[in-house]
């Protein structure tokens, strides 16, 4: 993706090169913009190639969002049955041991925080030079943790954290779920998830509205399209976690994102033109 991204720009400026030998309006204005959307607040600069092509670079300022939300223990009453089980035959060959007790939660209450702040770099290219309707390649660029989730409360995984001290079998180990990933606590019974994407996102998109107002010091500009992040993974504890085949339900936004490769984007700026 990022040879595509780079080719294409590559396309892009050696076509505005050979526009701009024609056209006078080359680099001759520049602008700034504020805007809302599924990015946060955008704060960008914006420049003219040519009439054709406009460059746009900012960055996208994501509010630190905070949830709460639980995540399933996969079938914690067969689970439950067959500890119960385990711990009789446990005791009964090992008389002078003394395994610890467990209770095992049906779900686990967790906190998620968003950490989605962005910097971009887009090329608008116009049909006409008076049109306001464009196409938009370019890229945003972000941290790789774009979620980190932690559990609040680590009382309700402590017994099974000991359980899991105690279990030699991989297959009996007791955890979470987040969309198809197992995490297990550590030895004090908490979980510290992040979920991680590509930092560097190419992006594909349209809009209405010129980067810099053709007639006015102020105008107005609405673009969408979608970043491709790629598939997001499952780090625990730092260490990347593989995807396991349970069924059940992990709680919302959580399940969702762990499934999305791409990013919708969409903005309505406010542009200001300096010159």
């Amino acid at each position: 993706m990022k040879k595509l991204f780079i080719l294409v720009t590559a396309a892009i400026l050696s076509s505005a090169s050979a526009m701009a030998q024609s056209d006078k309006n080359v680099f001759n204005h520049l602008g700034a913009s504020v805007g809302i959307g599924t990015t946060g607040i955008t704060i960008d600069l914006s420049t003219n190639i040519t009439s054709y092509v406009g460059v746009r670079a900012g960055v996208d300022i994501m509010p630190a969002i905070k949830y709460a939300t639980d995540i399933d223990i996969n079938n914690d009453t067969e689970l439950q049955r067959q500890y119960d089980t385990w711990r009789l035959w446990y005791m009964a060959t090992n008389p002078t041991a003394t395994p610890p007790e467990v209770k095992i939660p049906s779900q686990v209450d967790v906190e998620g925080k968003l950490n989605n702040t962005t910097g971009h770099v887009l090329f608008d290219l116009y049909p006409g030079k008076k049109t306001p309707f464009h196409l938009t390649v370019g890229a945003y660029f972000g941290p790789s943790d774009i979620i980190n989730v932690y559990t609040t409360k680590d009382e309700q995984l402590a017994d099974v954290a000991k359980y899991n001290r105690w279990q030699n079998d991989p297959d009996l180990l007791i955890g979470a779920e987040l969309g198809d990933y197992f995490l297990k606590p550590d030895v004090n019974g908490h979980i510290d998830a992040d979920v991680k994407v590509k930092g560097f996102r190419p992006y594909v998109g349209f809009g209405i509205g010129r980067g810099l107002p053709r007639k006015h010091a102020i105008g107005c500009s609405f673009d969408m399209g979608v970043q491709f992040w790629g598939k997001p993974e499952i780090y625990l504890q730092g260490d990347k976690q593989d995807e396991s085949n349970f069924e059940g339900e992990d709680g919302g936004l959580v399940k969702v994102l762990s499934k999305i490769t791409v990013y919708p984007t969409m903005t309505l700026r406010l542009t200001g033109k300096f010159f």
